[in-house]
């Protein structure tokens, strides 16, 4: 930022709002006087006349009363972009750089913008004239920035808005996001973060990269980046309280240049100001400066209510790695500390306002009016800004400018999108670790430089913290194949897991330790397995049993209610009573005799349990349920019921898929399940449309278990497992 000369500057007093629907006429008289009487305009001399010769689409916007600096020297001369400097009245009528046009003071006040003679001298919102020359002249983007900030390239380089990341603060415990945390430096923060949310742990929550975003909801958590924020390196714009407290980091601060670019959702706040910024077409409208708060506030507040307004025109605000670095302009810290007091004390309560700030007009021109006179009523600025912002837009439609159209925002609406596309395991969403790579890259680096960049640790995932996940391996032989593949994709999301399996083939030795043996009958008898964990493993919240080739989706399981069964509701019941009638499936058949003996034993069930199983089967008597069992839970609440229930059909020798659903209804109704779904695929049998290889097409929204998938197949079925669970959807 410059301080135009001098650091104790301060804003000139601002005059009172005029009459906002008085009709503006441009002021003049004879001839352009530049020094004796700044606000005099006498008539277009050929200078200015020539000045407006000079069109394009891509315009750098500056202000200045220093001699061109190298930053200038550079901006100048960049093909392909045309630079209006706007003069104050301590700028030398002299300055020259390059091709850019330099507007005297005095040609200011012939250019017929109604804003001119509202604007302060000695002013950094001077800008604000020059932003209107370049959108007159042709200007469909715009790049604000200072005269120190010194771009590291000899281009003007932003990303492509289809290629940023999102993420999204939790607006339960903070609308703001530090931005600096995601280029690696979470323990420097940009001037104008509100001061209560600085936290140098704060975990981002990243949404899935654009690409995997589901369709319909691209548009609502990730809109296009309307206005896209380079940071800057070595002296960044940081506030006057980092300066005077840390001044022996100052000017040597560097970012990570390998994270990737970011956007943020809808009703999530980040500050940014009038340097390296690039505004497109459809937010030309929002780079007015306010010009009743001070010097160090005005670009922080324009941010501010910027990003609300951008939400009602479907846009979004993004951050790209660092492209230039900032040679600041001298500065006297504690007169910045004054000039931003109300940086200090105002932000937090800014934010809360636009966040529950509400409009019902239709356009946005009466958004923006309407905005600022709330902004005033509230004094975060003065009525003189709302006289500005009246006359902004009367210029705007003056020269040409085609507001965008409004599409108003919705918070319920983004919020419900954005939980339904947030991963409750962010160590496996891409966007996530994309970064964690990059940071991480950076740090290894031996350049001194990037020395502070911080890797943010993943925080631990405490979903199922209190959840024993049981694993049953209904044959051996695969465990030394089988055991590391199953780990590294699940250990990350389950702290407490143990392992059965069969005996035959033995139990490497090397896993003796690790699978008990236990004799299931090849699978049959499987539930014996979560039996034996619910006995010896006391304590949990619940248990959740799976079979070795089963794939969990960990996103939607981490959204269920533990104090319920989750289980698929079984098959429609069979009376048996009549056993002429045929299952579809004819080799369950083989079951019903060992089922004869559970319907004969009269002290298997209590009368509240059968008038459960009656309520569910509608058959008053002996009814079978065949129920699919590789993978379901059960809440410990319910453990007291189902062990001796579970023991008393392997007793009779009931078969999995016979004895788990039955037990379940007996002991749970299931209005008080979560009826997650399953699906099965088989290679000898069924469908041609449902062999394992096409598991992928299977694991949808909702869905909470897939089964078989083998990963004795080899290593790259577990790595495509991993990454499947980067992008699932949850429901």
């Amino acid at each position: 930022m410059l301080l135009f000369g001098f650091s104790t500057l301060f804003l000139l007093s601002l005059t009172q709002a005029q009459d906002p629907q008085a009709v503006l006429k441009p002021v003049g008289s004879s001839t352009i006087n530049n020094n004796s009487d700044p606000n005099r305009c006498v008539g277009l001399n050929e200078g200015l006349a020539k000045k407006s010769e000079v069109v394009g689409k891509n315009w750098i916007v500056v202000t200045t009363i220093n001699p061109p600096t190298d930053a200038m020297n550079l901006l100048c001369n960049l093909p392909e972009w045309n630079v209006v400097v706007v003069a104050d009245t301590k700028s030398s009528s002299e300055w020259k750089c390059g091709t850019c046009v330099y507007l005297t003071v005095g040609e200011q006040q012939c250019l017929g913008f109604g804003i001119v003679p509202i604007i302060p001298f000695k002013a950094y919102t001077r800008k604000n004239i020059g932003y209107l020359w370049a959108i007159k002249q042709g200007a469909t983007t715009v790049f604000d920035t200072d005269d120190d900030n010194l771009p590291t390239s000899k281009e003007i380089i932003f990303e492509p808005s289809t290629e940023s990341f999102v993420v999204f603060s939790n607006a339960t415990t903070s609308r703001s996001v530090n931005i600096y945390s995601h280029f690696g430096r979470p323990d420097v923060w940009p001037r104008g973060f509100p001061l209560p949310q600085i936290d140098i742990h704060q975990q981002h929550e990243y949404l899935p990269s654009y690409g995997l975003l589901p369709d319909k909801l691209r548009d609502v958590v990730a809109p296009p980046a309307l206005i896209q924020q380079g940071l800057a390196d070595l002296d960044p714009d940081v506030d006057a309280i980092f300066r005077l407290t840390r001044q022996q980091e100052l000017k040597r601060i560097k970012f990570c240049q390998e994270s990737p670019s970011i956007r943020l959702a809808p009703g999530t706040f980040c500050p940014f100001n009038s340097q390296n910024t690039l505004f497109s077409y459809d937010a030309l409208w929002g780079l007015v400066l306010p010009i009743s708060v001070s010097f160090r506030v005005c670009d922080i507040w324009r941010g501010y209510w910027v990003q609300r307004l951008l939400w009602d025109v479907n846009g979004s605000l993004a951050f790209t790695k660092p492209t230039v670095e900032q040679i600041r302009n001298a500065h006297n810290y504690l007169d910045d500390f004054k000039d931003e007091i109300q940086l200090y004390t105002d932000t937090t309560r800014l934010i809360d306002f636009l966040a529950n700030w509400t409009s019902t007009s239709t356009d946005l021109e009466t958004r923006i009016v309407e905005l600022m006179m709330a902004m005033a009523a509230e004094k975060f600025i003065g009525d003189a800004d709302v006289d500005l912002a009246q006359r902004w837009i009367k210029d705007l439609q003056s020269i040409g400018y085609k507001f965008p159209r409004v599409a108003a925002y919705n918070n319920e609406q983004v919020q419900e999108a954005i939980q339904y596309c947030h991963r409750p395991i962010q160590r496996t969403v891409d966007a996530h670790i994309q970064s964690q790579d990059a940071l991480k890259s950076c740090y290894e680096k031996s350049d001194p430089s990037t020395s502070r960049i911080q890797v943010m640790e993943d925080p631990p995932f405490e979903a199922f913290k209190d959840v024993l996940l049981v694993v049953n391996f209904n044959k051996g032989g695969f465990y030394s194949d089988v055991i590391p593949l199953f780990l590294d994709i699940y250990k990350n999301f389950f702290p407490n897991i143990v392992f059965y399996g069969y005996n035959d083939p033995p139990v490497p030795p090397e896993y003796a330790s690790t699978v008990k043996v236990m004799n299931t009958q090849w699978g049959e008898f499987g539930y014996m397995s979560l039996v034996d964990a619910m006995e010896q493993h006391q304590g949990y919240k619940g248990y959740l049993h799976t079979n070795d080739d089963v794939i969990l989706n960990v996103h939607q399981l981490a959204n269920y209610d533990k104090d319920k069964v989750w289980k698929s509701i079984p098959r429609i019941p069979l009376d048996v009573r009549d056993r002429t009638k045929s299952w579809p499936d004819d080799w369950w058949v083989w079951g019903w005799k060992a089922q004869d003996g559970v319907w004969n034993d009269t002290a298997l069930f209590t009368p509240e349990q059968r008038e459960r199983l009656t309520n569910f089967t509608g058959v008053q008597g002996p009814a079978d349920v065949r129920a699919w069992a590789d993978a379901f839970y059960v809440p410990s609440r319910l453990v007291s019921e189902f062990v001796p229930l579970m023991h008393k059909m392997r007793e009779h020798e009931v078969h999995l898929e016979l004895a788990v659903g039955p037990v379940l209804l007996a002991i749970e109704p299931t209005t008080q399940w979560v009826p997650w779904k399953e699906e099965y695929l088989w290679d000898n049998w069924g469908p041609k449309d449902r062999t394992r290889d096409k598991w992928q097409n299977f694991l949808k929204p909702g869905v909470g278990m897939l089964h078989s998938v083998k990963l004795s197949a080899g290593k790259a079925i577990a790595e495509t497992i991993k990454k499947w669970l980067s992008s699932v959807e949850v429901l």
